[in-house]
């Protein structure tokens, strides 16, 4: 639930604020770049100290500023006050991820990411259609209930995050717990040494930038759409559609995760993506507002596809030792193409007077591309990891 301010920060840029598409887009793409630096600072304290601790004093920080954010007069110190809160979030993000592969094992991978989006969107439901009724009137008591929020959820934490439902380190369990390529390693060995022997990684991390680059634009561009449609009714649209998503992702993350579990990662990927690219075509359209519910809902069938494909991919590849170093720059190449991809569209709302049409069509071109260079992927990855394609492995 504590979702409230990010979905609608670009309502809060140019409606609370009154900054110009081009030039809200261009503040948080300069926050995404000053932000770099915090996915790798988190990736080396989740491979350096406890995850859970890491986890716990970083939400206290995140709380604190949300809390002040409430507070405070509405300027644009607000804004940086959110960026900060979203920066401590950057950095505890390795650790989330890295905790959540310690505590399954790698046949349990695929459940393991479903039942925690699955808790994400459980909340999402309500944090998205609250935060859009309260941004029009309401946006300090949105900034007081997304702090409280993530409280509560630290304390959860706190109490019921245990080592003893982590993975057990007994040697005779360590088949079970890991896949061949999970076994940690030496942890002096460096993140550079483990990508070379498995350059395949390196590829599907680069091109997961240029695929997200449609998925960018749903948090942005469609903002932007119903805005300019709607005035501050844009943002109380805005949310129901984000509860839709959390809706159709609990529905079917059931659903898929049966389905495809015999599909090995890369093939989800492509059916995500390709799903993305078609809902963001019938959030093309400027006609009736119920085009683009249906447009929602498939974009969320491709992000459910997709999470279900790309959340295992890395941690069954790589060393357990290195995840959250890996995961860390994972974030950094991410933060980089996210960064661009905001620029990108600041730019192009700038030059071309706000033309959604062209933006649309032209992200969606770079998510085919991205799909069929997936695509070219998928053998070199098979050699790589062999075991991981084993039919018994999926069973």
């Amino acid at each position: 639930m504590g979702s409230f301010v990010w979905p609608m920060l670009t309502f809060f840029l140019t409606t609370k604020l009154g900054l110009s598409d081009g030039k809200a887009t261009l503040l948080i793409a300069t926050a995404s770049v000053l932000s770099f630096p915090a996915a790798l600072v988190g990736g080396k304290l989740a491979d350096k100290f406890s995850r859970k601790s890491i986890i716990v004093f970083f939400d206290c920080l995140t709380v604190s500023f949300y809390l002040l954010a409430a507070i405070l007069p509405l300027t644009l110190g607000t804004a940086f006050i959110l960026f900060l809160a979203g920066l401590f979030q950057t950095i505890e993000s390795p650790a989330y991820d890295a905790l959540n592969s310690d505590y399954s094992t790698s046949r349990q991978r695929d459940k393991a990411y479903s039942l925690s989006y699955l808790g994400f969107n459980l909340g999402y439901i309500v944090g998205a259609s609250v935060a859009g009724i309260l941004f029009r009137r309401f946006v300090r008591l949105a900034f007081c209930i997304n702090g409280l929020a993530i409280f509560v959820s630290t304390l959860l934490i706190i109490f019921f995050v245990h080592k003893r439902n982590a993975v057990t380190e007994d040697v005779d369990a360590l088949s079970e717990n890991y896949s061949e390529y999970e076994f940690p390693i030496d942890e002096k060995v460096s993140v550079v040494s483990v990508l070379k022997k498995r350059p395949v990684i390196i590829y599907m991390i680069l091109v997961s930038c240029i695929a997200s680059m449609p998925v960018s634009l749903m948090g942005i561009l469609l903002p932007l759409q119903l805005n300019e449609v709607l005035g501050d009714y844009g943002a109380t649209v805005y949310g129901y559609l984000n509860s839709l998503n959390g809706f159709v992702v609990i529905a079917f993350t059931p659903v898929f995760t049966v389905l495809l579990r015999k599909f090995t990662e890369i093939p989800k990927i492509i059916l995500g993506l390709l799903l993305f690219v078609i809902g963001n075509a019938f959030f093309s359209y400027q006609g009736a507002f119920s085009i683009l519910f249906v447009g929602m809902f498939i974009f969320t069938l491709g992000e459910v596809i997709s999470v279900l494909g790309s959340n295992p991919y890395t941690s069954r590849r790589v060393p357990a030792s290195h995840r959250g170093r890996i995961g860390g720059i994972s974030s950094v190449v991410h933060s980089v193409f996210s960064s661009l991809t905001q620029y990108l569209i600041s730019f192009m709302l700038i030059a071309t007077k706000s033309n959604y049409m062209l933006i649309w069509t032209l992200f969606g071109v770079f998510g085919i591309v991205a799909a069929v260079v997936y695509a070219f992927l998928y053998l070199p990855d098979k050699r790589t990891f062999p075991k991981l394609y084993d039919k018994s492995f999926r069973s």
